[in-house]
């Protein structure tokens, strides 16, 4: 085998004027290729990293209120009881798994709360980090397991002090810098934009740990702190997770099976929507789908020139040298022996291209030239799409040269050599 390497080398390098616009292609094409794999990593391995809590089989419901003018005094009076009713009406609807009330930053939606908390060793050190006030089973519908620590529900309450929180990774390691997840349970913060309200509230502290959050797919992780809320009350989102056998047309069931009942006192049902539809809705609204769209199509079109470039110009090489195929048959060699030799000869062009692109494409990252809005560069997204790259070549030149070089092997030698 290093035999045939070192003859596939030498030949290589004889025929080296020949040899170089090819080389020079195949390292252009690398390059371009890596570039476009890069890209779509940028936006696909986002969309592939966990949110750090669970949406899949959980819809949103938000409870409407009636015009003022529709209200009467003992509706108003019996508002509170009337919500806790509904509120236990969907716990019991068939294939309702788990309920949760929640409100402040919604996932795939405008809807967000931002504040700042910073550490009692460091006053001046403030974090800004995504808000949620929840109820105690959010983080079973949401389906959230710390990292560090564990959720204590009889203790989430607003009124404990200092009041528990729950943060993400990123918040806790900005605020504490703590060297393990564990260091930072029992750590308090403060919010320094409540120190000068009436009734200020600005010890927390530290239950549990959770991963690392964000608000939709195509975003970067951002802090996030958990603050508790004691009950559902009307005007937070209800999350309801749903029996995956169930979640098939559950939306348009609950209404028709519903909306007549939540028509009590001040209350009607707004709406029940699957964050599934919510994800969609709000990719189109941002205007991700018509970007990934325009993204790959460019991408796309460069793909296909590639490849249709790199395996023209193999396919036309290899059909050229049917005089050099059928005189190796002719002196002894079998057709899996010269099969071997070209795909060698092949694929070592590719290995001499990787070179100069490998420089080419270091420099093009170490300049800031790729796109990394969502995902950081790294060490082995740099080698993972190089590497993408290469095999995706590799898989090209194997094309254009097996399929052609098959063919010129059925011809016999002899008319082969005539043809010449």
């Amino acid at each position: 085998m290093t035999i045939m390497w070192r003859q596939v080398f030498h030949q290589l390098w004889n025929q080296r004027r020949a040899n170089a616009w090819l080389w020079v292609e195949l390292t252009l094409v690398t390059v371009i290729l890596w570039y476009g794999i890069d890209l779509a990593y940028n936006y696909e391995g986002a969309a592939l990293q966990p949110k750090g809590y669970d949406t899949d089989c959980v819809f949103d419901l938000m409870v409407g209120t009636k015009p003022l003018e529709l209200i009467g005094d003992a509706d108003n009076r019996r508002a509170g009881e009337d919500f806790t009713y509904l509120y236990n009406l969907v716990k019991d609807y068939p294939g309702v798994q788990d309920v949760c009330a929640y409100y402040g930053s919604v996932p795939y939606s405008g809807e967000t709360q931002f504040e700042g908390y910073a550490p009692h060793a460091d006053s001046t050190h403030v974090v800004h980090c995504y808000i949620r006030y929840v109820t105690a089973s959010y983080f079973d519908v949401f389906r959230l397991k710390p990292l560090a620590g564990q959720l204590d529900e009889s203790r989430w309450l607003s009124a404990e002090h200092p009041m528990p929180v729950l943060m993400s990774a990123d918040l806790a390691d900005s605020l504490f810098h703590a060297p393990t997840y564990a260091d930072a349970l029992g750590k308090t913060c403060f919010n320094p934009y409540w120190l000068q309200a009436k009734n200020p509230v600005t010890n927390y502290r530290v239950m549990a740990v959770l991963p690392r959050h964000k608000l939709s797919d195509y975003e970067r992780y951002e802090p996030f702190i958990y603050l508790p809320v004691d009950k559902a009350l009307f005007w937070q989102h209800i999350a309801v997770r749903v029996s995956p056998d169930r979640v098939a047309g559950f939306a348009e069931r609950f209404r028709r099976d519903m909306q007549p009942v939540f028509d009590r006192g001040i209350f009607y049902l707004d709406y029940i929507r699957s964050y599934a539809d919510m994800k969609a809705a709000y990719d189109v609204e941002q205007g991700t789908v018509n970007y990934l769209n325009t993204v790959y199509a460019v991408a796309a079109f460069f793909g296909f020139n590639v490849f249709l470039c790199v395996l023209a110009t193999f396919w036309y090489r290899t059909r050229k040298r049917r005089c050099e195929i059928a005189l190796r048959m002719a002196m002894g060699s079998d057709r899996r022996g010269v099969m071997r030799y070209l795909l060698a000869e092949g694929l070592m062009l590719l290995a001499l291209a990787a070179l100069p692109a490998l420089f080419i494409a270091f420099n093009l990252q170490l300049a800031d030239l790729t796109v990394h809005t969502l995902v950081d560069v790294s060490a082995l997204r740099f080698v993972g799409c190089f590497v993408a790259a290469l095999l995706l070549l590799t898989v090209l030149i194997v094309l254009g040269i097996w399929y052609p070089a098959r063919r010129a092997m059925k011809i016999q030698p002899a008319e082969a050599l005539h043809d010449e």
